[in-house]
């Protein structure tokens, strides 16, 4: 016993002598990013026959890292740093064919290179390479008539806005050119007004809301040499959305995706090229929603005898095969995870390599599975986020994966499982050197027990018996979003480290319909925005002032967009629990949101009035009584100002107290001055009213 004694007195006499060598950082250190514990993370840049290349630019010291793998014998070959050099600027050599495309928008090479393709004043071109002659195919686009170029909402909900608006396709051999021909005169203008110059600044924005007129779109196929354009035959006496097309890969008819206005009814058509006339290839219902928004759905098998389809109607994401007449096969994954992207389909050897949540929650992984649905393997380990890079003949793959406690690491393995080398590991020499806050990943149990609610946490850097400490949540909610992951997070040096230093308990939450629990999870928000995420954000704060020392009086939420709305939610109708907030580009009552997003989720006003009205948090204005501050771009074309504005009215005829910060000359997200100004003012709000103390100046140099 006396022995043992010594042996832990002694084990505690190391431990403190080690926590007291920890360097801490100055204040200048905090902010300047000078000083760091992890090296920045090797990428992939090409996979050949025989060898892999990585790199990483490191931007702090102008240099650039490469790496070289032989994969046969599975060595490192090079490993140099070199100095970083800024691309070259694109030497136009054809001045002649920038010339004629003046005013083009989305200027897209044809596959085989020998067109382009290109939108001018919404008409549709495209621009044969060989002799620079520009084909014409529509002649009839206006302000309301957009022919290859997408209406505001398609762009924004269905097809994204990494498009940049384009709405115009490509075949794979090059001949042909599908495109939307979008009609947006009936739907209503919004008008964005902004305070610049003596006469200020207007614009003027089609813009659906619930219930109100959408985009009329016709599908036209047309050669890229010209012609007769030919239009997609579907009946137009039901409003509908068209998602994003697929070519067939031999070119010979066009695919696509049809959803009822309600959302639905999906139905996959298959259209003849030459006559426009549509089969039906897939048809799927549901009782909540189905989203075309999240693709690719579809991947054809390379013979071109099949493809495998996503779909989540049993409540959880999974791929089935099908025929190319449409004719579903077989499933090929099952079970309660989520499948998130094919990465290949290796048809000889009659399997596909894709990823997932599965295993872990919070953690993606990498699977195999024979397109018979059986055989399935896990090709990732351990508990933890991976991310894949497969090389293109599906023989190995570069893996980096961490978790919350255990910076990137990188190495490359084959598809059989076998390790070939480890290639990084992103911690550096400062990693045990300096005392910094760790971030912590733990599940809480919802309180009607049906589900794991991930939580992200770092606790304050110097906790003390006996005393409670601020909350903040970082918050985005909305269905499918996940905000939550057990991934390596750096808290080393900047705002979330001061924080910890200062004592501020931080987390990001991620509630049952997130993502991490399927379909299933995301069906119970139907028509019932914001009730869940607050019933389970509450429930996380209740573990947190039980168990973790969290000051009930200073539980701290925040989030742009869908967050500002949770947020503003949460400071009305989660006042009971919920007391300071900062909600920024707020919707704060989903009328007032377009109607794609919102009538998926909520259906119609006049269909689920009692769902409008409950989840409005200008409904609600009468229950605030914590520190709120809104914020707002008066230039927002997605969330209009028009959403914080109501508020405020609802706010001041109750007489309520709140703070409210405008940014004129800005959108759905503050750049520049105004991006430094909004920091600042964010953190002069958590000092104010949860540190009560001023901030550190070298916060906002």
């Amino acid at each position: 016993m006396k022995k043992l004694i010594i042996t832990t007195s002694c084990y505690l006499l190391v431990s403190i002598s080690l926590f007291a060598q920890q360097k801490q950082l100055s204040a200048e250190e905090m902010f300047d990013g000078s000083v760091r514990i992890t090296d920045p993370v090797l990428r992939v840049q090409q996979w050949t026959k025989d060898k892999l290349f990585l790199g990483v630019a490191d931007m702090r010291d102008s240099t650039n890292r490469k790496m070289t793998i032989d994969l046969k014998k599975g060595k490192i070959i090079e490993d140099k740093t070199v100095a970083y050099a800024t691309p070259a600027t694109l030497t136009r050599k054809n001045d002649a064919l920038l010339k004629s495309l003046h005013g083009a928008m989305n200027i897209t090479y044809s596959p085989d290179s020998a067109y382009l393709a290109f939108t001018r004043d919404n008409d549709l071109y495209t621009l044969r390479i060989s002799d620079n002659k520009e084909i014409r195919h529509t002649h009839d686009g206006s302000e309301t008539l957009l022919n290859g170029r997408a209406s505001w909402v398609y762009m924004e909900e269905i097809l994204g806005r990494s498009t940049q608006y384009c709405a115009f396709w490509w075949s794979p051999d090059s001949r042909w050119l599908a495109f939307f021909r979008t009609d947006d005169s009936q739907v209503p203008l919004y008008t964005v007004w902004d305070s610049p110059g003596q006469n200020g600044y207007i614009e003027t924005l089609r813009y659906p809301k619930p219930e109100n007129n959408l985009p009329i779109i016709k599908v036209g196929i047309t050669k890229a040499e010209g012609g007769e354009v030919i239009w997609a035959q579907v009946d137009e006496n039901e409003e509908f959305y068209f998602g994003l097309p697929y070519w067939r890969p031999d070119s010979k008819s066009l695919w696509l995706q049809w959803l009822n206005r309600k959302q639905q009814h999906y139905k996959l058509l298959e259209t003849d090229i030459h006559t426009g006339k549509t089969t039906l290839l897939h048809s799927e219902q549901q009782d909540t929603w189905i989203s075309i928004d999240k693709e690719p759905r579809i991947h054809f098998l390379p013979s071109g005898k099949g493809f495998t389809f996503q779909s989540d109607a049993n409540g959880w994401n999974h791929l089935y095969l099908h025929d190319m007449a449409g004719r579903r096969q077989h499933s090929i994954t099952s079970g309660n995870f989520t499948v998130l992207n094919v990465l290949k389909i290796d048809e000889p050897a009659k399997t596909m390599f894709f990823t997932c949540y599965k295993d872990n929650i919070g953690c993606e992984d990498f699977y195999r599975v024979g397109l018979d649905g059986k055989q399935l393997q896990r090709l990732s380990f351990g508990n933890y986020h991976h991310q894949i890079a497969l090389s293109d003949d599906g023989q190995y793959f570069v893996n980096t994966y961490s978790n919350s406690t255990t910076p990137p690491k990188v190495a490359l393995y084959t598809t059989k499982g076998k390790l070939v080398t480890e290639l990084q590991n992103s911690k550096n020499a400062n990693f045990d050197l300096y005392e910094w806050p760790v971030t912590e990943f733990i599940t809480i149990k919802s309180a009607d027990g049906k589900y794991d609610l991930p939580m992200r946490i770092i606790r304050p850097l110097y906790l003390e018996k006996e005393k409670v400490y601020p909350v903040k949540f970082n918050v985005y909610g909305g269905p499918g979003n996940v905000s939550v992951r057990n991934n390596w997070v750096n808290n080393f040096g900047g705002d979330s480290h001061q924080y910890a230093v200062d004592g501020l308990i931080q987390a990001v939450i991620d509630h049952r319909g997130s993502g991490h629990n399927g379909k299933q999870g995301q069906n119970e928000m139907y028509r019932n925005l914001g009730y869940w995420e607050i019933k389970d954000y509450s429930q996380c704060v209740q573990w947190l002032i039980a168990k973790q020392q969290a000051d009930s009086s200073k539980i701290m939420i925040t989030g742009l967009s869908y967050g500002g709305y949770i947020t503003a939610y949460a400071l009305t109708y989660g006042a009971e629990v919920f007391t300071h907030g900062i909600a920024g580009l707020s919707v704060t009552d989903w009328r007032l949101y377009d109607a794609v997003y919102t009538e998926r989720y909520m259906d119609t006003p006049a269909n689920n009035p009692d769902g409008y009205k409950n989840s409005s948090v200008v409904n609600h204005a009468d229950r605030l009584e914590g520190k709120l501050l809104l914020t707002h771009g008066l230039r927002d074309e997605n969330v209009h100002v028009q959403n914080s504005f109501q508020f405020v009215s609802a706010l001041q005829d109750l007489g309520k107290d709140f703070e409210l910060m405008i940014y004129p000359e800005s959108r759905h997200g503050f750049r520049g001055f105004k991006a430094k100004y909004s920091r600042k003012s964010d953190i002069q709000f958590i000092y104010k009213y949860l540190f009560e103390k001023p901030i550190l100046e070298e916060m906002v140099k």
